[in-house]
């Protein structure tokens, strides 16, 4: 059961929703690293900004503290003395509460002015009516309203409660220095900041991997399976098989080009299947024309002659019908070596050398021609290379008795690393450079050169002829095979 569950895993719908959970959690990190990098880019280049949301954030704080009819003064100045620290604020400067009549309520900072008085820009007074002004909702949205007098920023923010803004908060600063601009102390300020929210997104991010990658790998591995089975029957040589996947992407169109592709290899087949037949076919006729058709016909001449003479001379006309006979089986041997050469050796469960022996002994027989057979070596060959090499001694041998008129033939075969094949007759021989090579010739330079050999054939007129074939056994084996 263990190694099944193993197993599991190692299919593809698991790798792809490994991959899919994999893949969503680095984006997801990458996010996150990306919005950290965008915020501590967005403070360094927006240091006011930052400063002034700090500001309203103090001030929404510091409406709790002036909210009733009394003032919490400790509050409101505890708030005052402690914010610049909680937020990592630092700078030369002051925060003040005022009210509308332009008191200071609370301070901290450089040394408060003696009138409890702030000593402020114009602008910054508007700034101060503008804050006033508000209504409370408006104040509450975190308002803030900042001017910039050479090197100092005046920040202005509303301390508002439902009814009306009770006073302002007026922050004075210069040589503003804030924590977050520091790398090494905005990243672990971002770390206890981000990651909550990362811990929310890996979690979301493998529940989200999970689901898409078993929904989706299955509906995947459910196509690609389809291909391994018609791939499996085309492995077996069905190839009527095909891929049911009607669909229009990328596994669709893979699908429709290897049915194409079985298709035609389903036709490749079925036409060699044809033309080898109709090759077989024609080898017969040409051999049944070049020995049986002749012989027939001269069987019939001798036959009529026979019968015609039967009643004036019964001598000739035994002498026709006994050429007759012998016609007959001449024929019958003919038939009978027709009948062997169609019988692949393979079958016969023997080596080349017993093969050869056997047949030899029966062609002699039938033809009548005397012949001999000499085997050296016993290395065994490739049932192809043995095959190849019994053709061509059956296809050297039938022409020896057809075309030779030899008395004596000379079947040598040597086997060891290489093995050649020599057939010699002792007949009419023939003239290299005036003959006209036959389909029988042709036929084994074809075989030899399949199996990486030679064929060579010597012969001169009245002295007989000489057919030699040799391959090598070992270097060939993986070619042949």
């Amino acid at each position: 059961m263990l190694a099944n569950k193993s197993g599991r895993f190692h299919r593809l719908q698991w790798k792809l929703t490994l991959f899919y959970i994999l893949t969503t959690i680095v984006v997801m990190i990458l996010l996150e690293m990306i919005a950290v990098l965008g915020y501590y880019a967005f403070v360094n280049l927006n240091t006011n900004k930052v400063l002034a949301m700090q500001v309203g954030t103090v001030a929404q704080n510091a409406a709790s503290s002036i909210s009733g009819p009394y003032i919490n003064q400790n509050k409101l100045d505890q708030a005052l003395r402690e914010w610049p620290a909680e937020f990592g604020a630092e700078f030369q400067g002051y925060s003040a509460v005022v009210d509308p009549d332009g008191e200071i309520l609370a301070f901290s900072g450089d040394s408060m002015p003696d009138s409890r008085m702030l000593h402020i820009p114009d602008k910054v007074r508007l700034n101060i009516q503008s804050t006033f002004a508000l209504v409370p909702t408006a104040a509450k949205t975190l308002r803030t309203y900042t001017a910039k007098v050479q090197d100092t920023v005046y920040i202005v923010a509303p301390i508002a409660n439902n009814v009306e803004v009770r006073a302002v908060l007026v922050v004075k600063a210069s040589h503003i220095h804030l924590a977050s601009q520091t790398f090494s102390q905005f990243i672990p300020n971002a770390a206890s900041f981000f990651g909550i929210s990362l811990l929310g997104f890996l979690v979301g991010a493998t529940i989200v991997g999970i689901a898409f990658g078993i929904v989706t790998s299955r509906s995947l591995v459910r196509r690609i399976q389809k291909f391994l089975t018609s791939a499996n029957r085309w492995s077996e040589g069905d190839f009527s098989v095909f891929v049911q996947d009607h669909s229009g992407d990328e596994l669709g169109q893979l699908g429709h080009r290897l049915n194409h592709m079985a298709g035609q290899l389903q036709q490749l087949l079925r036409t060699r299947q044809d033309l080898a037949a109709v090759e077989e076919r024609n080898r017969l006729a040409r051999e049944l024309h070049d020995s049986i058709k002749q012989q027939m016909f001269a069987v019939s001449i001798w036959v009529n002659t026979g019968r015609s003479l039967i009643e004036q001379d019964k001598e000739t006309a035994k002498s026709h019908l006994a050429e007759a006979e012998k016609l007959i089986g001449h024929m019958q041997r003919e038939l009978n070596a027709l009948i062997l050469a169609l019988r692949p050796i393979a079958l016969e469960g023997k080596d080349l050398p017993k093969a050869l022996s056997e047949y030899v002994r029966a062609w002699q027989g039938q033809t009548g021609i005397a012949a001999a057979f000499e085997s050296f070596g016993d290395d065994m060959a490739l049932p192809a290379i043995e095959e190849a090499f019994y053709r061509i001694a059956q296809e050297a041998l039938s022409n020896a008795a057809r075309h030779s008129g030899a008395r004596e033939v000379t079947v040598r075969l040597e086997c060891s690393d290489s093995i050649t094949l020599m057939i010699r007759d002792n007949g009419r021989g023939f003239d290299e450079l005036h003959i006209r090579p036959g389909v029988g010739l042709s036929s084994m330079r074809e075989r030899m050169a399949a199996l990486g050999g030679k064929l060579d054939i010597w012969s001169q007129p009245g002295k007989g002829t000489l057919i030699t074939a040799q391959c090598y056994t070992r270097e060939n084996q993986k070619e042949i095979s």
